[in-house]
C-alpha cells in the first residue's frame, strides 16, 4: 500500500504573512547581533575605565590623591560668599628702598605752559626685577709652584674656579635649581639661560653640568646616608620609576633633619640591607610591603618596625560589605582611642597597659568568623603583621603612619610624569644625589642657592 503525502494548501494570505514574519525575524536577529557587539565594546571600555580609576581609587592611594576626594573639594560653609565685613587686610612687608628717583616736570602736560611751585609729593615704592644681565666672562691666571721644602708641585686655587670645565658655579646652581626645584626641562633651561644672560648651551651640556653637580655633592650624600643608618626612627617608602624603559624603584628614607633617596632596580629586602645595614638599631615606619618585616626579622634583628595605620584604615574603608563596614568602624574606634590617649603624653606604665588593651581588642577582631573574602584577606594581613601595629605606643616620638615618607615622595611623582624615564645609571646617580641634598636643605630651612654655592666653593 503506497502512502501519499498530504496535499499542501494553496498559498494564501497566510503564507504571505509567514514570509513577512520570517523577514522581520531576520532583521531582528541582525539588529540583536549588532547590539550585542556594541554592548561588548562598551563593556570592554567600562573595564578599561575601571582599571584606570583603580590607579587613583584604591586602599594604597593617599586621600589627597584620590579623585573626588573631599580633600580636593571646597569645604561647605554657611557663610555667604563675598568679602567679609570689616576684614583685616594682609599686606606684604614693604622693603627699604635701595635708591630714590625724583619724578619732576617743568611744562604742562596739557598746554605746554610753565608749571608753578611744587604743590605736593606722592611717594610710591616699586619692587621690580633687574633686566636680563650680560654674560660675565672671567679669565683666571692660575699660579703653579714648587715647594722648596718638600719639592712637590702646588697649584693656586680660587673659590669661584671650578675644578673642571668652562662653566662657572652660578651656571651650575641655576641649571640644577631650575631642573629639580622649578621642574623646568633641560630644553627650556637652555632657552632661559640664552634669554637672560646670552649664554649659549646645548641640552647635552646641561646634562653634563648636572652630572658634575652630582659628583661635587656626592660627599654630602654619603654623609646623609651615614646619618640615616644611625637614626632612631626612619620613615621608608618606595615608588616606581622607569630606567631606560625598565621598571625601577626610588626609595626614600626620611627622618627629622635629613632625607635620603636611592634608585634601585629592586624593590626587595636587599635594598634595605644595602642602605640601612644589618646593624641598624632604629625603628622603621613603613607600609605593609613584606620586605620591611623580613629585614627586621632576619637581617637587622636589633631593629623594630611600625606598620602604617593610615594604609590599614584605607584598606578597611574600601570594604563594601556590611561586615567589612563594621570592621572598619571598629578599627577606627581603636585607632582613635589610641591617638586621644597619646595626646596627654602618658608615662611608660600607662602606655604599656594601653598597648595590652589594644592587642586584646585587635585579637578579638581577628578571632571572629567572617564570610566576605575581602574581609578575610584583610584580617589575615592584620594577623601577619600583628607584632608591629603598636610599636608607636612605646615611643613618644614615633608616628603611627608613614605619611611623612609619602609626602616626601610626591615631588618625585610629579618629576616622574615630566621626565618619563631615566636613561641610565648615570641618570640614576644624578637624580638620587641632587634630590637628596635639596630635600635635606629644605628640611633644615636652608637656602638651596646659597648652600649649593657654598658646597661648590668648598671643592675649590
Amino acid at each position: 500500500m503506497s502512502s501519499q503525502s498530504p496535499a499542501l494548501p494553496e498559498c494564501s494570505s497566510t503564507c504571505l504573512r509567514v514570509i513577512e514574519l520570517e523577514g522581520r525575524i531576520e532583521e531582528l536577529e541582525e539588529e540583536n547581533a549588532e547590539l550585542k557587539a556594541r554592548v561588548a565594546l562598551k563593556n570592554e571600555r567600562i573595564k578599561k575605565l575601571w582599571n584606570e580609576l583603580g590607579k587613583y581609587r584604591n586602599p594604597h592611594t593617599p586621600p589627597s590623591r584620590r579623585l573626588g576626594s573631599s580633600h580636593s573639594k571646597r569645604r561647605t560653609s554657611r557663610r555667604k560668599p563675598g568679602r567679609r565685613r570689616d576684614p583685616k587686610g594682609v599686606t606684604r612687608t614693604q622693603p627699604k628702598p635701595q635708591r630714590t628717583v625724583v619724578v619732576a616736570r617743568e611744562e604742562c602736560l596739557h598746554c605746554g605752559g610753565e608749571l608753578g611751585e611744587l604743590e605736593s609729593v606722592e611717594t610710591r615704592v616699586i619692587e621690580d626685577i633687574p633686566e636680563p644681565q650680560p654674560l660675565e666672562v672671567t679669565k683666571y691666571k692660575i699660579g703653579h709652584y714648587f715647594c722648596e721644602t718638600c719639592g712637590k708641585e702646588v697649584t693656586a686655587s680660587h673659590p669661584d674656579l671650578p675644578p673642571k670645565g668652562r662653566l662657572g658655579y652660578n651656571v651650575a646652581v641655576q641649571t640644577t635649581i631650575s631642573k629639580f626645584e622649578q621642574r623646568i626641562p633641560p630644553e627650556k633651561i637652555v632657552n632661559l639661560l640664552k634669554w637672560q644672560y646670552g649664554l649659549k648651551l646645548s641640552t647635552a651640556a646641561t646634562y653634563d653640568l648636572m652630572r658634575r653637580v652630582a659628583n661635587w655633592l656626592r660627599t654630602d650624600y654619603e654623609e646623609i646616608l651615614q646619618k640615616v643608618r644611625s637614626a632612631d626612627v626612619v620613615y621608608v617608602d618606595e615608588t616606581s620609576i622607569k630606567v631606560n624603559g625598565r621598571k625601577g624603584w626610588i626609595w626614600i628614607f626620611t627622618m627629622d633633619d635629613a632625607t635620603l633617596f636611592t634608585i634601585r632596580m629592586s624593590r626587595g629586602k636587599k635594598v634595605l640591607k644595602e642602605v640601612l645595614g644589618s646593624d641598624f638599631y632604629g625603628t622603621i615606619v613603613s607600609d605593609g610591603w613584606s620586605s620591611y618585616a623580613t629585614h627586621v626579622k632576619n637581617i637587622a634583628a636589633n631593629s623594630d618596625l611600625q606598620r602604617c595605620w593610615a594604609h590599614l584604615l584605607r584598606e578597611a574603608d574600601d570594604l563594601k560589605s556590611e561586615e567589612g563596614k563594621r570592621l572598619a568602624r571598629k578599627l577606627h574606634e581603636i585607632y582613635g582611642e589610641l591617638k586621644t590617649f597619646l595626646l596627654r603624653d602618658p608615662p611608660p606604665g600607662e602606655r604599656e597597659r594601653k598597648k595590652e588593651w589594644a592587642i586584646a581588642s585587635v585579637k578579638d577582631l581577628i578571632e571572629q568568623d567572617y564570610e566576605n573574602g575581602k574581609v578575610i584577606k584583610l584580617m589575615k594581613k592584620i594577623k601577619n603583621g600583628f607584632d608591629h601595629w603598636f610599636t608607636f605606643l612605646r615611643d613618644p616620638e614615633l608616628e603611627p603612619t608613614n605619611n611623612r615618607a609619602e609626602r616626601a615622595l610626591r615631588e618625585h611623582v610629579v618629576q616622574r610624569k615630566i621626565i618619563g624615564t631615566l636613561r641610565n645609571e648615570k641618570g640614576m646617580k644624578i637624580h638620587e644625589t641632587i634630590t637628596t641634598i635639596l630635600a635635606t636643605w629644605e628640611q633644615n630651612g636652608l637656602d638651596p642657592y646659597e648652600e649649593m654655592l657654598k658646597a661648590f666653593r668648598n671643592q675649590s
